[in-house]
């Protein structure tokens, strides 16, 4: 049964490529792009600047010449949201089965000590999050070995 009323892609005589270019021009045109996406776009540079001791609001006073027209509390939610993907993208952590130490039981060689300790409410989200590598937990905590 065939859609009556939504053109398909031979009723309009676009190629793929014509739609993928077309689609491609409106993920760069900024005018229609959200003021948190366009951020993105330009986060490695607030982040130097930032660093270098440039305060937010003399950064967001540069961002408002430019045309953004972000308020400074959506401006500090947006790099916090920003910053926290682009941190959990950056470092997935994995646990490993190397860090058990000889001479413990079984049960304990069995189970993978992670990376980095668990002291907060938050740490406890990020490891359930964390990518578990069960390749190299198989390799690397073999009970066999008496």
């Amino acid at each position: 049964m065939r859609n009556v009323g939504i053109p398909t892609l031979n009723e309009n005589h676009m190629s793929k490529d014509e739609v993928s270019a077309r689609l491609r021009a409106l993920a760069s045109d900024d005018k229609r792009r959200s003021e948190t996406a366009r951020l993105r776009d330009v986060l490695p540079d607030i982040e130097a600047t930032l660093a270098a001791g440039v305060s937010q609001a003399d950064v967001l006073a540069e961002l408002h010449t430019l045309g953004f027209s972000l308020p400074m509390a959506s401006f500090k939610s947006a790099l916090y949201r920003l910053r926290k993907r682009t941190k959990s993208e950056a470092t997935p952590v994995t646990i490993s089965a190397k860090n058990h130490v000889e001479g413990t039981t079984a049960s304990k060689a069995a189970q993978p000590v992670p990376h980095a300790r668990i002291t907060t409410p938050a740490d406890l989200r990020k490891a359930r999050r964390r990518e578990i590598d069960l390749e190299s937990l198989q390799n690397g905590s073999s009970d066999d070995k008496d």
